[in-house]
């Protein structure tokens, strides 16, 4: 009987219950990667440095609003590892901060896209990136820029040098660099120049508007560089206990080189941040090329080889970082360190080259160089028509030069000396 009378008291309340159930909305929980989690994290890692608001990336991947428009590209080019932008080969060269996906991590991005891109808990999310300084490293201990901009001339390439006083009373080091184009769609390159005599304020001084107009070389004989700048370029960081050396009382001298590729080129004031090291290193950092200037690529040539190379080094050295750089015709880019006991070491190789996607690339440890060692080059160019980059249509005959329908061959060691 009391089993019957709980029974009818139980079915009696269901209706109500029902009801208050109903009234109830309950959220599913979110089993797949979410932005504020998850995916964030990666585009931490690998992707805001570059894809962030006034960077080179074409939008920012900082928050979920300006990364869900992109879910579905940003599968297909993590996919196709087309991003992150990466070019040296695996197995050649072990470098620091390699802008690489790992597996998982493309799986991760992947299945966020899948699921919709959803958004997450906000409460999840990691510390922000501050870029809001408007450079990577932090605010730099020095920028300097040009005192006013220069417009370049429409339809041509232009070289450019900028001379600026460091006012430093005494020698300083500098541990990273980071140069900032003024102006991206012209600037082409930045390489820089220290002057510890003044004679590029009188070259500057002789020539009209700002700066002064330098082919080649800054027009003097520099005492050292700060390193550059090229399409793609990161920060130049370099390891602890080295560095560059500035000089008291110098000026560093900015050589920029304009390529207007399409309509009026706007005004440019392209600026270079120094970070000092707190004290003196134990090594000083040079920048030495291996070049060839000497060659001509033959129309219709889809795969012509150009050598270069340094074929005995007289003392030992190290090896901290190299930089290939070519222009729109090449292909493939091959750096190997043959020491004369010992097998080769493969420094770089770029099966797949980019010229909107150059750097310098630091080692992990760095590499080690006996007396006698030989540094070889091998650089393949594509003068076909089929290259689509290819400036001349018809191909033509292309030798070494300043501009940008020419070509280059050179990669930058940066290296100290034991």
């Amino acid at each position: 009987m009391r089993a019957r009378i709980l029974l009818l008291l139980f079915l009696a309340a269901f209706p109500a219950l029902a009801a208050k159930q109903r009234s109830v909305r309950f959220t599913p929980a979110v089993t797949a990667p979410t932005f504020s989690n998850e995916v964030v994290r990666i585009f931490q890692q690998h992707c805001q440095s570059c894809h962030h608001e006034g960077d080179i990336a074409p939008f920012s991947l900082m928050t979920y609003a300006e990364a869900k428009p992109y879910a579905t590209l940003i599968k297909f080019m993590t996919q196709s590892r087309q991003m992150p932008p990466w070019k040296p080969s695996d197995g050649c060269g072990d470098f620091v901060e390699a802008r690489k996906l790992t597996t998982a991590e493309i799986d991760t991005i992947a299945k966020w896209v899948n699921a919709g891109a959803p958004e997450g808990n906000p409460a999840q999310l990691p510390t922000p990136r501050d870029f809001s300084a408007g450079w990577i490293l932090g605010e730099p201990d020095l920028v300097l820029a040009s005192p006013e901009p220069y417009t370049p001339a429409e339809g041509k390439d232009t070289y450019r040098c900028f001379t600026m006083p460091a006012n430093t009373i005494a020698e300083k080091f500098v541990r990273a660099i980071d140069v900032h184009p003024g102006n991206r769609e012209t600037v082409h390159h930045v390489i820089s120049f220290i002057d510890t005599t003044g004679a590029s304020l009188l070259l500057d001084e002789a020539d009209p508007g700002p700066g002064y107009t330098c082919f080649g070389d800054a027009g003097f004989n520099a005492t050292g560089t700060l390193g550059g700048w090229a399409p793609g370029s990161r920060p130049l960081e370099l390891p602890d206990k080295v560095g560059f050396s500035l000089p008291a009382a110098s000026r560093v001298v900015l050589q920029v080189h304009y390529h207007p590729h399409h309509g009026a080129p706007g005004p440019d004031q392209t600026s270079i941040g120094i970070y000092f090291a707190e004290e003196e290193p134990e090594k000083l950092m040079y920048v030495i090329p291996l070049i060839n200037d000497t060659f001509t690529i033959p129309p219709h040539d889809a795969n012509y080889r150009v050598e270069a190379g340094v074929p005995f080094i007289p003392f030992p050295i190290k090896i901290w970082f190299i930089a290939p750089h070519m222009h729109l015709l090449g292909r493939k880019m091959n750096v190997v360190l043959q020491p004369p006991n010992g097998a080769a070491q493969c420094l770089i190789d770029i099966q797949d080259w980019d010229f909107n996607w150059q750097g310098s690339y630091r080692f992990q440890e760095p590499v080690q160089v006996p007396t006698g060692s030989k540094v070889s080059l091998t650089a393949f160019y594509d003068n076909s028509s089929s290259n689509p980059r290819n400036p001349n249509d018809p191909p033509k005959a292309v030798s070494w030069g300043e501009q940008t329908t020419d070509e280059m061959c050179i990669a930058f060691l940066g290296i100290t000396l034991d």
